[in-house]
């Protein structure tokens, strides 16, 4: 066999950005080849087949874009509540470095995910997501900062579940402004109520 004469690395990172930006149905293989800056061929050699290829680059974008935003979530110099809120700004702000939206949200909503290695990653993404955010709501609850009178899982499936909205809404023209709920409202959703002190 030939020796591969690209970067890997680098190739992969380019298909990671079509798929982010296109979706999988989006991304032809020409979009990807021409991406990637390789022939079909070197394609197949070593990425196999288009599903194994956004396989590769689901997974890449876990460990380099998912993870590392998580991570952040476990600094113990800011609050619990000034965490949530960093991280709920940055899903609905995004950056100018990255595509809109999050790929693992714009797969679940694209393709069929039932009994497949696709439909495992999303979910153990997710799940990932939830337990971070979940041991920030827990000390979170022991400051004060949100209400200890209900699950701390149930609190972080809020926090998971408006970060996914606001992902979705980031693809509306106007990146969903006119219609999506403020920072401070779901953080306000998080606190005991006033009437329960």
């Amino acid at each position: 066999m030939r020796p591969k004469t690209f970067d890997q690395t680098q190739a992969l990172e380019a298909a990671m950005l079509q798929f982010w930006e296109s979706g999988f149905e989006g991304s032809s293989m020409q979009n990807l080849v021409e991406r990637m800056g390789i022939s079909r061929q070197s394609l197949y050699d070593t990425y196999g087949n288009k599903r194994e290829l956004f396989e590769a680059a689901l997974k890449k974008y876990r460990d380099e874009i998912i993870e590392p935003k998580l991570e952040e979530l476990m600094e113990t110099s800011r609050s619990p509540s000034e965490l949530i809120r960093r991280h709920l700004e940055w899903i609905a702000n995004g950056t100018e470095q990255m595509p809109i939206g999050c790929l693992v949200v714009r797969t679940a909503t694209e393709i069929s995910v039932d009994d497949s290695e696709i439909g495992r990653l999303l979910d153990d993404c997710v799940k990932q997501a939830r337990h971070a955010v979940q041991r920030t709501i827990e000390r979170g609850q022991k400051t004060g900062e949100f209400d200890s009178g209900r699950s701390a899982a149930d609190l972080a499936s809020i926090v998971i579940a408006s970060g996914m909205g606001l992902h979705v809404l980031r693809r509306l023209p106007d990146q969903g402004r006119s219609v999506r709920p403020s920072i401070d409202s779901i953080l306000t959703g998080l606190k005991a109520s006033a009437t329960e002190h």
